[in-house]
């Protein structure tokens, strides 16, 4: 009975990665407040009927979420980065590992996340103008909606993990959701759980989004595209005896240095 509570017993190993994959989530939500809020005064009174729709706030609350989601991008790096850590067990800091890889990816975490939100206010935009004429058009707006979701999932995923320009990533990243197909769908799937929640339960569910709503997706998506990413991954070369014996001497005099 005293092995369950032992700091290696799986339960205890859970526990640890449910406290890590909690606090990233904090993290991630810190740099998400700023667009969150500009969205929730911009589009709220719509949303809960308080106010008509008018298409001029929506193209507002597009424009003003563009500046808004800007340091969004680079702490949906950080998560990602530190997710896949935790799905592979790897030792990390939780919080150190985030900033890093937040302070490195920085730039082209902004560029991609603004390139993203444009995009997909774009194509709100058209669907909104197009409403009620040209069904076929709606069809193949929703076509390619469905295409540029699917690639946005591994756009922060690959960003973390591989080097690269943003158009590289960008193309890596339509490859990826091909290349992994059914992943790509579960994926999409688990990454829509936090709205079909809150469509269910309402505010009821703001705790739990508060605590997992972007990284309990985020660790299930990494554990879905973790083997995949493997494959990209350049294998580490295999040391003989004598090359291990040599590294590790060298590390014992640097450390005596």
């Amino acid at each position: 009975m005293g092995r369950i509570f032992d700091l290696d017993s799986p339960l205890m190993r859970g526990l640890t990665k449910m406290a890590d994959v909690m606090w990233i989530n904090v993290l991630t939500l810190v740099f998400a407040l700023p667009l969150l809020v500009e969205q929730f005064f911009m589009l709220g009174p719509i949303l809960m009927g308080e106010q008509e729709f008018a298409f001029n706030y929506v193209l507002y609350a597009w424009l003003f979420g563009i500046i808004a989601s800007i340091p969004l991008g680079p702490a949906l790096t950080g998560m990602h980065f530190v997710l896949l850590k935790i799905v592979r067990d790897e030792e990390s800091y939780v919080t150190k590992t985030f900033f890093k890889s937040f302070k490195e990816n920085f730039v082209q975490g902004m560029i991609l996340m603004v390139i993203m939100f444009a995009a997909g206010g774009i194509l709100l935009m058209d669907y909104l103008i197009m409403k009620g004429n040209a069904v076929v058009y709606k069809y193949i707006l929703f076509a390619v909606s469905l295409i540029l979701y699917l690639a946005s999932l591994y756009i922060f995923p690959l960003l973390a993990k591989f080097v690269n320009t943003i158009p590289g990533t960008i193309k890596n990243a339509f490859l990826m959701a091909i290349l992994a197909l059914p992943k790509t769908i579960a994926m999409a799937i688990v990454t829509l759980l936090p709205f079909v929640l809150y469509y269910l339960l309402d505010y009821k569910v703001v705790p739990i989004l508060f605590l997992f709503g972007f990284a309990g997706p985020g660790y299930l998506c990494a554990f879905l595209y973790s083997e995949t990413f493997k494959k990209f991954e350049p294998k580490e070369a295999e040391l003989s005896e004598e090359e291990e014996l040599d590294n590790a001497i060298k590390k014992i005099d640097e450390e005596d240095q």
